[in-house]
Formats: structure tokens, C-alpha cells, sequence
């Protein structure tokens, strides 16, 4: 890990290994990345780069298959103690490594596995399961409006239901 970021080197593609984390919840044809071992001003080892995918996850609305490109940028200090987190500057992450030896393919698969999103699903329209509830809510405003009255006081109302058990 020093030895290359004393020379400023750089690596770039290949793929997520196979038995990896990320095979339970996406399947990626080709990860392409590019990644770049540097010292900075204070001498820390740091990784920037940037990881470029098109993830095949399962719509959680229909359950067919929903691709999700993912431009990731890397930007990480390469740290050995948790203490040495707490100096960073906020536009680097740290990464825990154990000894002299870094695998890229660990770093390319974390950043893939933080772009997933929480619920994967087709872009509004766009999904065989049609539109949803909060879809046909929106596009009648009056109950719209009203809801979001409630919405905004819910204390309130909190309030009026302690009233009425205490009468």
C-alpha cells in the first residue's frame, strides 16, 4: 500500500469477484474503475478515483428487473487505527487496512454496494405494477390537502384525542 502510493500509481478495470456481498442483492455485468494511490499534503496514503456500473436489481414494486447505473467517485484515506479517522478532512472516507496488501476489487465492491439504493424500482410510469397508491393520492387535491393538513399538526390532533379521553 505505501510502495504504491510513494510511486503515485493507478489501477484501473475489472470485475466484482464472484461469492461477493454484492451477488445477493444486484448482478453487475462489468465494473469499471479507476483508481489512483497517492500521498497527501500531511503524508497519509489516499485512494481517489471513481467506479462506473450498471446494476441489475429487483423493482420492489413488480419484481421485474430494473437496472441502475451508478457513477461513483472514490475518495478514501487508507488508515490502520480508528483514531486516525478523526483527523481527516470531511471530503475523505476513511479505510481500514490490516497490513501492507490492499485488494481493489474490496473498494470497487464497497462503493457498489453504498450506491444501492434502499428501494430499487422503475421510475414512475415506467413499472408494470402500475401506479401507486400515493401516485393516485396526489392526483386527487382535495384529499391531498387535506392530508396534509394532518401532516402538519400532528401534535395537534394528539392534543384534541387527550382532550376527548380526559372529558
Amino acid at each position: 500500500m505505501p510502495r504504491l502510493a510513494a510511486a503515485t500509481g493507478s489501477l484501473e478495470p475489472a470485475t466484482p469477484q464472484s461469492a461477493s456481498p454484492l451477488e445477493d442483492s444486484a448482478s453487475v455485468d462489468a465494473a469499471r474503475y479507476e483508481l489512483l494511490f497517492a500521498r497527501d499534503r500531511k503524508g497519509r496514503c489516499v485512494v481517489t478515483g471513481r467506479v462506473r456500473a450498471t446494476l441489475k436489481l429487483r423493482c420492489q414494486r413488480c419484481l421485474d428487473e430494473v437496472e441502475f447505473p451508478v457513477d461513483a467517485p472514490i475518495a478514501l484515506a487508507l488508515i490502520r487505527r480508528d483514531e486516525d479517522a478523526l483527523d481527516l478532512p470531511e471530503d475523505l472516507d476513511p479505510w481500514m487496512v490490516a497490513d501492507e496488501r490492499l485488494n481493489p476489487v474490496d473498494l470497487v465492491e464497497d462503493e457498489l454496494l453504498l450506491a444501492l439504493p434502499a428501494i430499487p424500482r422503475h421510475p414512475l410510469g415506467v413499472c408494470a405494477a402500475g401506479p401507486t397508491e400515493a401516485v393516485e393520492a396526489a392526483a386527487s387535491p382535495g384529499d391531498a390537502a387535506a392530508e396534509s393538513d394532518v401532516k402538519r399538526r400532528p401534535f395537534e390532533i394528539l392534543a384534541a384525542l387527550k382532550r376527548t379521553q380526559q372529558a
